[in-house]
């Protein structure tokens, strides 16, 4: 949903930190020229262009350095450069610097999530996954923290980066990790739980925080005709499967598969009379439980009617974008008398000395995007091709879950 909010510049706040974390300056609103997007359980990004003759530019490009950007009621974005650019031209002989930024949540791509993370030396890894089981927002704290938080190895600690509030919610489920992103990790399990996570700065720490999604489907009712929005664009598309089937240990017939389907795949597989089948190698375990739940993740993520929305609400709308609704929220879109349902997966937000819009993106961005539909097809494919590596190197097993399909072109 690409909104069209107008806000005051002054309800937003634009602070450059340097490589401690220490706050240096903050960005007048006059000079301020940014965009922000920011990703539900990903890496957002932003991008600012300055004078380059403002001493706040010149700390910019010092390595390490990045943004504090804070909203009417809390940090929306905070993370570091990861590149700039000068440019002048004969009307603007000092020029302007164009920084480009993503959030701290960059962290969680950067780092793996490795079988025995208490040991630094990954020549001598003695043991096989790290197998946890807890309740799921438990163990995303338990990953993040063994990995790259307080509880990790000096060489492999995020400086600054300490662990929130873990409210023990979510099912009880058991993941075991062999060198997975973390991000990618604690995706599955936030999926599966109905989670969210982000890494923020707060004063000069960076803080791990989870948060429940919350259904504001009654509440929450965007539509053209009741004045709640002021254009819309839908797309409504099939499931991605239907029923799931995961191979446990064993090799040809004696090999354990366990099928998985619940109420909504059960649902859209009759609404577009299609079973989509897809296979799930799980070779690390024979653990019903734990086949059940690698199925129970794809589904999940892909085992109902894909619905995506661009809209753009009306300016004075009573349902207040960051107040009333937000990130990850699953929010009610009417479209031509019939109601649908999404989560907000994206917010957009772009500033200038004019003021500030905020806008969001509901489910799917890649059915109005082709380029974002490749995207996902590469990494879905890199994914798969990773797994199979894993699964060689780590004697035939599979410990993260990952989706193995067999639809496509291989």
């Amino acid at each position: 949903m690409d909104g069209d909010l107008t806000l005051k510049l002054e309800d937003l706040t634009v602070e450059v930190r340097d490589k401690t974390l220490t706050r240096v300056g903050l960005i007048r609103p006059e000079d301020v020229s940014l965009e922000v997007s920011e990703t539900f359980n990903g890496v957002g990004t932003w991008k600012l262009t300055l004078p380059s003759e403002l001493p706040l530019a010149q700390t910019l490009r010092v390595p390490g350095a990045g943004l504090i950007i804070t909203g009417p009621g809390d940090v929306l974005i905070s993370g570091p450069v990861v590149s700039s650019e000068y440019a002048a031209t004969p009307e603007d002989r000092r020029g302007s610097i164009t920084f480009e930024g993503v959030s701290d949540s960059v962290v969680l791509s950067d780092m793996l999530a490795w079988p025995e993370p208490a040991n630094p030396d990954v020549e001598t890894q003695k043991t096989g996954h790290d197998e946890r089981t807890g309740p799921a927002e438990s163990l995303m704290h338990a990953y993040v923290n063994a990995n790259c938080g307080p509880g990790a190895p000096a060489a492999r600690r995020r400086a600054g980066l300490v662990m929130g509030a873990d409210r023990a919610r979510g099912p009880l489920i058991t993941k075991a990790a062999r060198f997975p992103t973390l991000g990618k990790l604690l995706a599955e399990i936030a999926t599966l739980a109905g989670l969210g996570f982000r890494v923020a700065q707060r004063g000069r720490q960076l803080v791990f925080e989870t948060v429940q999604v919350a259904d504001r489907t009654r509440e929450i009712r965007l539509d053209v005709l009741a004045g709640t929005l002021a254009g819309q664009r839908v797309a409504v598309s099939t499931p991605g499967a239907t029923r799931v089937i995961v191979a446990g240990q064993g090799e040809q017939e004696e090999r354990t598969f366990v099928p998985v389907e619940n109420a909504a795949s059960i649902s859209a597989e009759a609404d577009w009379a299609r079973r989509i089948e897809r296979f799930v190698d799980q070779r690390n375990t024979d653990d019903r439980d734990q086949l059940t739940q690698a199925g129970a993740e794809v589904l999940a993520d892909e085992g109902f009617t894909s619905t995506a929305v661009q809209a753009v609400p009306v300016a004075d709308s009573s349902m207040e974008l960051g107040t009333d609704w937000g990130l990850g929220d699953r929010v009610s879109v009417v479209a031509a008398g019939q109601e649908l349902t999404a989560p907000v997966t994206g917010l957009i937000i772009k500033a200038s000395s004019d003021g500030f819009q905020v806008g969001a993106l509901l489910g799917d961005p890649a059915a109005f995007d082709p380029a974002i539909s490749a995207a996902k097809a590469v990494q879905s494919t890199e994914s798969r091709l990773s797994a199979l590596e894993r699964t060689a190197e780590g004697g035939g097993s599979d410990p993260n879950g990952q989706a193995m399909t067999l639809m496509g072109a291989w």
